[in-house]
């Protein structure tokens, strides 16, 4: 008796594989490796921003992964996915519809079955600025740019309450 597949005449429906009778056909022993190829990984995103943007506190963080959206806290956020690469897309929403929004970014990162990877997320200080990703904590972009600026304002600010003060002083004398 041979084995393999044909048609039977007439019908044209397959029989299936020819199996000599009194044949044991063993149960698969289930392969260790394969089990671990179909286990999930796990993205961590931490989100942090710059002290010196106490505003962005108040909004969430967008995050893409392959198109899916999703919205967080700042911090730490687990995500379970299938191994392989993904298309990973943060940023920080903004209040108003319409608007861009802060810090956009978008890496490829790949993903093991079995294994954490962990994303840091930075948010500049500035808005136009894209963010900082990285496989460890982040500088803040634009970090220098913006203590500048501030510096700049209290500086502004001081020397206009001293031409207020010297104005009052001239008015009263």
């Amino acid at each position: 008796m041979r084995s393999g597949r044909h048609a039977r005449p007439g019908t044209g429906t397959p029989s299936g594989p020819l199996v000599k009778l009194r044949t044991v056909v063993r149960p698969s022993v289930p392969d260790p490796l394969a089990a671990v190829e179909l286990a999930p990984g796990r993205l961590v995103i931490d989100c942090s921003y710059c002290r010196l943007s106490p505003h962005l506190g108040a909004r969430r963080v967008a995050v893409s992964v392959d198109g899916l959206p999703w919205r967080f806290a700042w911090g730490r956020t687990p995500i379970d996915l299938p191994a392989g690469r993904h298309l990973v897309e943060i940023e920080v929403e903004h209040g108003r519809a319409g608007r861009r929004a802060w810090g956009h970014v978008a890496d490829a990162v790949p993903v093991a079955a079995g294994h954490t990877v962990e994303v840091f997320y930075r948010a500049p200080a500035l808005p136009r600025l894209a963010g900082s990703p990285g496989p460890s904590r982040q500088r803040t972009a634009g970090f220098a740019l913006c203590a500048a600026l501030l510096a700049l304002a209290g500086v502004a600010v001081l020397a206009g309450l001293g031409l207020l003060a010297a104005a009052l002083v001239a008015l009263v004398g």
